[in-house]
């Protein structure tokens, strides 16, 4: 009897102390871990960056400072199929873009050499068929190296199931070491040079990459706006000082405490329909 106490005894505490150690690495990698925007399920994190396998870790050109405008361009140039459409598509929202682009931006101009950017961001996409719209989460990794801006994709459209525990089943960004596993491929759009596919789920523009212009977005019965280069021109256009000025002034009450998160996103974007 007496031994049957000490083998529970000893299981408990071996039970205890491997609790305490995943612990303790839980908290070490939250703290490799800078949260640039966090909104219940979506993010914008740096993150320290992974390696291809059996390869060595190769540094990153961070800090980097590419515009919003030209981000915004690249973004905006991506297009996908999947399982479920065969027709290209592209992956982000036009809404989706702004309010990812300037978080990028301000991710990439303070990551350091051993760390990259990551995302979530949720947007609603008209189905297959076009009959309704349903939200879907666009996750990934960026970063700046080789004198290219790399974007490697985790969850391109997934629809999102807000009754999963996301501890369980998180928004993981792509992946140099692992190719994802979802049933993607990412796409330029016709006529783009200067970018390379590198895998089905990760591309990179060089220097030397410019947008196709886009004689006027295209607008789906039934569903959101689709992001093109020429709305993300104007969206970003240098020329929208006025825009920009306002926008700062809006950054500025949000961040001293004035307004709140929520008030703060809702001027935001009745600014931007001014455009």
């Amino acid at each position: 009897m007496r031994c049957g106490w000490m083998t529970i005894s000893r299981f408990w505490c071996a039970l205890v102390v491997m609790t305490v150690l995943l612990a303790c690495a839980s908290l070490a990698i939250a703290s490799d871990t800078k949260v640039l925007w966090e909104s219940r399920e979506q993010f914008v994190k740096i993150e320290s960056q992974d390696a291809l396998k059996d390869k060595p870790k190769l540094p990153n050109e961070h800090p980097a400072d590419i515009s919003q405008e030209r981000l915004g361009e690249i973004l905006s140039a991506i297009e996908l199929t999947t399982a479920e459409n065969k027709k290209p598509v592209p992956l982000f929202t036009k809404s989706s873009l702004e309010n990812l682009v300037p978080l990028l931006q301000d991710g990439l101009r303070q990551a350091s050499a051993n760390e990259d950017v990551t995302f979530a961001v949720i947007g609603l996409y008209t189905s297959a068929y076009g009959f309704a719209k349903s939200p879907r989460v666009v996750s990934g990794r960026v970063f700046y190296q080789g004198g290219k801006l790399n974007l490697i994709i985790g969850k391109a459209q997934e629809l999102v199931n807000e009754r999963q525990d996301r501890r369980l089943y998180p928004f993981t960004p792509g992946s140099r070491r692992y190719p994802t596993e979802e049933k993607f491929t990412l796409l330029p759009q016709p006529g783009q040079m200067a970018l390379t596919m590198v895998r089905q789920d990760w591309v990179s523009f060089d220097n030397n990459w410019k947008p196709v212009v886009v004689a006027a977005p295209v607008v789906e019965k039934g569903g959101e706006q689709a992001a093109q280069p020429s709305a993300i021109n104007k969206l970003f256009s240098s020329k929208s000082g006025k825009v920009a000025e306002r926008l700062n002034v809006l950054k500025e009450l949000r961040d001293k405490g004035v307004i709140t998160e929520e008030e703060y996103r809702g001027k935001r974007l009745t600014i931007l329909n001014e455009l």
